[in-house]
C-alpha cells in the first residue's frame, strides 16, 4: 500500500473523464439519473408539511431505499469500467450484478456494527446518567450523546471510502471485503478525510448552481408559461443530470485512488 496525492489523482480523473466520457457519461445518466430522481422525490415526500409535523409518513420517503441501491449498483459498474482494462459495458453490468449482493451484505454488516456501537453508547450514557443523577433531558447530555453516536459513524464512513472498488474488483466475501477496505484505509485516513471534504465542497457547489441558477431560470419560465408541474419535471431531470455527473466524477476519483494504493 502506498500514499497518494489528492492533486495527482484529481488530474488523472480529469484526464480519464475526457478520454472516456463517451462511454461513461451515458452509463452514469442511465443509472445515477434514475437514482437521483427517486431520491429527489423521496426528499419532496420528507419535506411534506404533514410528514414534518409527524402526522403522516408519505410513501415517497421510501423511494430513498431503491435510490441508494441503484446508486450502489452504479458505483460498482463505473468502478469496473475504470479499473478493468478493455471491459465492455455488458461485462461490467454482469459482474456488478454478482458483486451487488455481496455489497449489500457488506453494507448490512456495517449497519449492524454501527447500531451495536450506538446501543453500547446509549447504554453507557444511561448508566452514567443514573450514576451521577443527571437529567437525561438536559441539552448538554443530549448533545453529548448525539456526538458520541455520530463520531463512530463518521469514522466508518471515512474508512469505507474504497467500498465500491473493492467489492467490484475483488472476489471476496462481505466480511473479507470489509477487512480489506479497512486495511487499505489504515495509512491514508487523513487523505480520505480530504477526499470527503472535496466531495462535500463539490456537492455544495453543484447544489448551489442547481438552486440559484437553474432554479431561478425555471421559476421565471414557470411564471411566464404557467405550467409549473411540467417545469418541475424538467428541472428534476436537469438536477438529476448534474448530480449524475458529480457521482460519476466521484466514483472515477475513488476508483483511481484504489488503483494507486491497492496491493495486487
Amino acid at each position: 500500500m502506498t500514499a497518494f496525492s489528492l492533486g495527482t489523482v484529481w488530474e488523472e480523473t480529469i484526464a480519464f473523464l475526457r478520454r472516456e466520457s463517451g462511454l461513461l457519461t451515458p452509463v452514469a445518466l442511465a443509472i445515477f439519473g434514475p437514482a437521483q430522481l427517486l431520491l429527489r422525490f423521496a426528499m419532496v415526500g420528507a419535506a411534506n408539511p404533514a410528514a414534518m409535523a409527524g402526522k403522516a409518513v408519505s410513501a415517497q420517503i421510501f423511494l430513498a431505499f431503491p435510490a441508494l441501491l441503484l446508486a450502489l449498483f452504479g458505483y460498482l459498474v463505473v468502478s469496473l469500467l475504470v479499473l478493468v482494462p478493455g471491459i465492455s459495458v455488458g461485462e461490467a453490468l454482469s459482474r456488478s450484478i454478482r458483486a451487488f449482493f455481496r455489497a449489500v451484505a457488506a453494507g448490512g454488516l456495517v449497519m449492524v456494527a454501527w447500531i451495536c456501537i450506538a446501543i453500547a453508547i446509549v447504554t453507557a450514557a444511561t448508566l452514567g446518567v443514573m450514576l451521577f443523577q443527571s437529567s437525561p433531558q438536559s441539552p448538554g447530555v443530549a448533545n453529548l450523546l448525539s456526538m458520541l453516536i455520530i463520531i463512530p459513524m463518521l469514522v466508518i464512513v471515512v474508512r469505507l471510502l474504497l467500498f465500491a472498488p473493492v467489492l467490484a474488483v475483488e472476489e471476496a466475501g462481505p466480511l473479507d471485503a470489509l477487512r480489506r477496505i479497512w486495511g487499505l484505509s489504515r495509512d491514508n485516513v487523513l487523505r480520505f478525510i480530504g477526499v470527503w471534504l472535496l466531495f462535500l465542497f463539490l456537492g455544495f457547489v453543484v447544489t448551489m448552481v442547481d438552486m440559484l441558477v437553474f432554479g431561478s431560470i425555471f421559476r421565471l419560465v414557470a411564471l411566464a408559461v404557467g405550467d409549473a408541474e411540467l417545469l418541475f419535471v424538467v428541472q428534476s431531470l436537469v438536477s438529476a443530470g448534474l448530480q449524475s455527473v458529480l457521482s460519476l466524477g466521484m466514483t472515477v476519483y475513488i476508483a483511481l485512488i484504489y488503483r494507486r494504493i491497492a496491493t495486487v
